[in-house]
């Protein structure tokens, strides 16, 4: 039986002095309230009235109640009233710094349209993590290896000139070619803040040594702005994905004979929280990661040809 619905009957009842007022109050049938009330009679083992031919009244039992049945009716409309407040929270998502302002717009959009409330932070991999981990955030999207990845993305070499369609990381080593300040060959690989973490790094800084290249030349830099202006002035090249190239207004090359990727995948606190929201918003969240499901895998770390 539905407890909370049979006292507001029986309140009603109270409050106005017959079943039939009492129904009309809550708007429903007669034999609905009836039915509650003696779902609640067999429950409670006494009769809640007393009925007559022309009339039922609370019997003194159900009178004694009535103050109980006013506190749980008002703990029940409270309970009800923090669950649609609730609802409203939004859900905290951290996502990657510097994540396209529209694509974002697009997945705050369907998440609405899923009747969800979604609020995006910026963050660095570390920081998300740890955000994730404190319940800074109630989501996060971690960066970790593709191969456990929902979404993966490849990343390239952009530089600020059209330079060919692949870049062979053996073709920046020292004196491989003459260059000049202008050059846009790109002496220099920059590493921003979001592909600073060991399954990138250090794949990375493998394949560069082993064909000749300097520790100085996959420089580390705290901010993309950093990296950005390095390329601009130096003529540097950045290890970026495709759409972020297209969003920065630089050319993208993909690598040839060695393949790194992002992965990224949903984690929180509350599995719940994860399933809804990457069934709601998963592939708008993969747009604006510049990214695609792992349908496809992604080519893996290796050695560069040397």
């Amino acid at each position: 039986m539905d407890l909370i619905a049979a006292c507001r009957v029986l309140v009603e009842i109270g409050d106005r002095g017959s079943v039939t007022r009492a129904a009309a109050a809550l708007e429903v049938a007669q034999s609905v309230a009836s039915r509650r009330i003696l779902a609640l009679e067999g429950r409670l083992g006494s009769p809640l009235l007393e009925r007559t031919a022309r009339s039922a009244v609370l019997t003194p039992f159900a009178r004694d109640l009535l103050p109980s049945a006013r506190r749980l009716i008002r703990l029940a409309d409270e309970l009800e009233l923090d669950a649609a407040r609730a609802r409203l929270r939004p859900v905290t998502v951290a996502v990657p710094v510097g994540c396209p302002t529209r694509e974002l717009a697009v997945t705050d959009a369907a998440g609405r349209a899923a009747g969800l409330r979604l609020e995006f932070r910026e963050d660095t991999p570390a920081r998300r993590a740890e955000l994730a981990a404190t319940r800074g955030v109630r989501l996060a999207v971690a960066s970790v290896a593709p191969d456990a990845a929902t979404w993966t993305a490849e990343l390239g070499a952009a530089g600020r000139r059209d330079a060919g369609d692949a870049l062979r990381l053996d073709d920046l080593r020292p004196g491989r070619t003459p260059r000049s300040r202008d050059d846009d060959a790109g002496a220099r690989l920059r590493i921003g803040p979001e592909d600073d973490v060991p399954h990138i790094r250090d794949a990375l800084v493998r394949a560069a040594f082993a064909v000749g290249l300097l520790p100085s030349q996959l420089p580390v830099d705290g901010s993309t702005t950093s990296c950005l202006a390095s390329v601009l002035a130096d003529g540097d090249l950045l290890l970026c994905t495709a759409a972020e190239a297209h969003e920065l207004g630089l050319h993208w090359r993909r690598f040839t004979g060695f393949g790194v990727a992002r992965g990224f995948a949903l984690v929180g606190d509350s599995e719940n929280d994860v399933t809804t929201v990457g069934e709601a918003v998963g592939d708008e969240l993969a747009a604006a990661l510049g990214a695609r499901a792992r349908d496809v895998a992604p080519r893996t770390t290796g050695r560069a040809d040397a």
